[in-house]
């Protein structure tokens, strides 16, 4: 009984101190949601501030004025960082969920406190996507060369749209943690997810037949293209963190790096050949849709989103390739020279290829 009064004693000695902290813990975090929605709002000010500026900068007359006009180039300029500082302030505070994660979440908060929060979910989106195209991979080779069973096709086709809809949802989180995912990349998930839900319901048939080997091997060539595609994303994202700070957010990267021509040039190959791929399979499911055969209207539909989606690809993989080897603008190198911490070599690491070239010889 002494003994455990002791230990009574040691507990309510303790337990006001606990209440002290948490008590003190709770008012800090009324202080941080206060300070975020101060810092919400003041973010929509400055930029509203900026636009007035900007309009009114147009109706100054500087015809006459040559250094009227040099300093309003330089406010420009000025403007165009700040706008660009605001974006990353925005990036760090909490947002409302999107129309999507809107309908599929409710109001949870998606949004990570803290950058080392927010590098853990994207550390560990891209593992999960890496492991699942590995086992989709392995998946369609058994299916294209071992097992011949409609019902173990069905499973494969609604495993492939629980991972296009789990992908489609977690892409809108990073989004809202400030991931600059291009937009017709994360638009590209939700039209798989359509094109994997409707050979799922796709009937076996005659018609199914002809088209089943040749979509497994598309299948199998994709998942292997996406695990090239995400080494060199995760190969230039390593490399430019240890040449300085990147943000921990990027899934894809701004501007071009002379370093990574190579990897591109190795990893478009493949992604040309997916296209190509696409756009035969969308020539192969048209030409099955008018066998006599044919009865179901699911060889058209999917035909017409492979051929969507080989189009879609190609027009952004093309602008993609134009903005990397396009050159910079003044203001976009400063911010990125900065971002990377690096001075003696900026000029040759944001300059277009074509002049890093012509510079080495």
């Amino acid at each position: 009984m002494d003994k455990f009064k002791e230990l009574l004693d040691k507990f309510q000695s303790e337990f006001p101190a606990f209440e002290q902290r948490y008590e003190a813990f709770v008012d800090e975090v009324d202080k941080l949601k206060s300070t975020q929605t101060l810092c919400q709002h003041d973010i929509k000010h400055y930029r509203m501030f900026m636009q007035m500026l900007k309009q009114e900068m147009k109706t100054i007359d500087t015809k006459d004025n040559i250094l009227s006009e040099i300093e309003l180039s330089v406010i420009k300029n000025t403007f165009d960082e700040k706008e660009h500082l605001l974006r990353e302030m925005e990036d760090c505070l909490p947002k409302q969920n999107g129309y999507y994660l809107s309908i599929v979440l409710g109001s949870v908060n998606v949004s990570f406190p803290n950058k080392q929060d927010k590098f853990a979910y994207k550390n560990n989106y891209e593992n999960f996507k890496i492991a699942v195209s590995a086992i989709i991979a392995v998946l369609a080779l058994l299916l294209y060369s071992c097992i011949q069973v409609r019902l173990m096709d069905s499973i494969f086709h609604l495993f492939i749209v629980w991972y296009y809809c789990t992908l489609t949802i977690r892409e809108r989180i990073l989004i809202q943690n400030g991931s600059r995912i291009k937009g017709w990349w994360a638009t590209y998930h939700f039209i798989l997810t359509a094109e994997a839900a409707v050979m799922l319901i796709w009937p076996h048939s005659e018609s199914y037949a002809a088209f089943r080997d040749q979509f497994m091997l598309y299948t199998f060539y994709t998942a292997i293209v996406q695990c090239i595609q995400y080494y060199y994303q995760i190969g230039c994202l390593y490399k430019l963190r240890a040449l300085g700070e990147r943000p921990s957010m990027d899934i894809t990267v701004d501007g071009y790096m002379s370093w990574m021509s190579k990897r591109l040039s190795f990893l478009l190959i493949f992604l040309i050949l997916a296209y190509a791929f696409q756009f035969f399979n969308a020539y192969a499911l048209y030409c099955i849709y008018q066998q006599s055969y044919c009865n179901e209207w699911q060889p058209l539909v999917v035909g017409a989103i492979y051929a969507f989606v080989c189009v879609g690809n190609m027009l952004t993989t093309v602008h993609v390739i134009r903005q990397k080897f396009s050159k910079l603008t003044p203001v976009k190198r400063n911010i990125m020279c900065k971002k990377y911490s690096i001075s003696q070599h900026a000029d040759d690491m944001f300059q277009p290829a074509d002049a890093n070239e012509k510079k080495n010889k």
